[in-house]
């Protein structure tokens, strides 16, 4: 292995290790301000994570809070690995769901079948939401950070709308829609945690997405498009293609993650179902260093810090459970801010060797997706100084 190999493998390996690490220091530093010792906090997050007693096991909370969190969080790998930074995910969970539970109690179907249908009415709406920032990136040239951050608020706005409006449960108190029909509900295993055909789903999807990202040509076409957007160009791949076929796939996942809880947990959706699983979705993702399994190791974490943080820190010691989401945010500030010092080790590396180190590229510029092969002539190289 050469050193920038070795670079590569401490920025996918370690970075996320010594951001988690850093972040539970910060973390006790804030806990012991709260008055309670932050290795009692610590050992109370892990112990109601992941114990299980006769009647109850906490760890089957965790899974099945783990599941749509994993699905959002392939959604958010699957775009940025394309060179699109859209934070979309939210907003298609919530879309997505929103499908599942219309055809979940509007349209009878048979046992097994409705559930399937239901989730793909979930996918096809999770991807067409997951399809818009790319298009305007892609066609129009506009910041798909703000585009997706627009199409967020658009889609909560919406989903409360119907929720409060069209799709209320005439027979309700509260503002949600009514209980999807049992023939579309999720098979749980245990009917404390509802733990069960979620979970299945969430790691028959890593599997798939796996694959798909690593051994297909559109997975390298889509890397291609995000890791080296001007070679990819010039050596005839379709950039465009590439950029709003990995939005759609994305918002496909994040919205049969919606579906997934809304017919496994909640069988149903209510006014403020849109609880931030998109956003930890898309940070898991960059913690897990945009990978599939790091990504969905890190949901599990991000899962496992919810529910600690709940049943450990709140219910045990009385510290508020905002803490939890604290540690969160840390570990991503800290990646953050490892990243830039990463590539300039990298930058290092390769010019003590007298060679060029290949670095992850900023995001692709707008006029890069609008230059295919395929649409005429691509414009004339950039120098390297343009490059850099």
């Amino acid at each position: 292995m050469n050193d920038i190999d070795f670079a590569r493998l401490t920025q996918r390996v370690a970075v996320p290790v010594v951001a988690v690490i850093l972040a539970l220091l910060v973390g006790g530093i804030l806990i012991a301000i709260a008055g309670v010792s932050p290795i009692d906090a610590l050992l109370a997050i892990g112990q109601s994570a992941f114990s299980c007693s006769p009647n109850f096991c906490n760890f089957g909370v965790v899974l099945t809070t783990a599941a749509p969190l994993i699905l959002t969080t392939l959604g958010a790998v699957m775009v940025l690995r394309a060179g699109l930074f859209s934070i979309g995910q939210e907003g298609q969970y919530g879309m997505g769901a929103i499908a599942a539970v219309v055809v979940g109690f509007a349209f009878p179907m048979p046992p097994g079948i409705h559930a399937v249908v239901a989730l793909l009415a979930a996918a096809v709406v999770g991807a067409a939401v997951g399809s818009i920032p790319a298009i305007f990136r892609v066609f129009f040239g506009a910041n798909e950070l703000i585009v997706s951050i627009i199409v967020n608020s658009v889609a909560g706005l919406l989903l409360s709308f119907l929720v409060n409006y069209p799709l209320r449960d005439s027979g309700g108190t509260a503002s949600y829609t009514p209980i999807v029909e049992e023939s579309a509900q999720l098979t749980s295993f245990d009917p404390n945690t509802k733990l069960g055909v979620n979970l299945l789903i969430a790691i028959l999807l890593i599997v798939v997405v796996w694959i798909y990202m690593s051994k297909t040509p559109w997975g390298y076409e889509q890397r291609m498009a995000g890791d080296a957007p001007i070679f990819a160009r010039y050596t005839g791949l379709r950039t465009r293609v590439a950029v709003i076929r990995a939005a759609c796939l994305g918002g496909a996942l994040a919205g049969v993650g919606g579906g997934v809880q809304a017919l496994g947990m909640n069988y149903r959706v209510i006014d403020g179902f849109m609880d931030g699983t998109g956003f930890n979705g898309l940070t898991a993702a960059i913690l897990g260093g945009t990978t599939v399994i790091g990504g969905s190791f890190a949901a599990l974490l991000f899962a496992s810090i919810t529910v600690g943080a709940v049943n450990g820190l709140q219910i045990l010691l009385g510290v508020p459970r905002e803490i939890g989401s604290a540690l969160l945010a840390l570990m991503i500030l800290f990646v953050s801010i490892q990243a830039p010092l990463l590539v300039r080790l990298e930058l290092w590396l390769g010019k003590r060797r007298g060679t060029a180190a290949v670095t992850a590229p900023p995001l692709v510029p707008p006029g890069d997706l609008n230059d295919d092969p395929a649409d005429g002539e691509p414009k004339t190289p950039a120098t390297s100084a343009e490059v850099r």
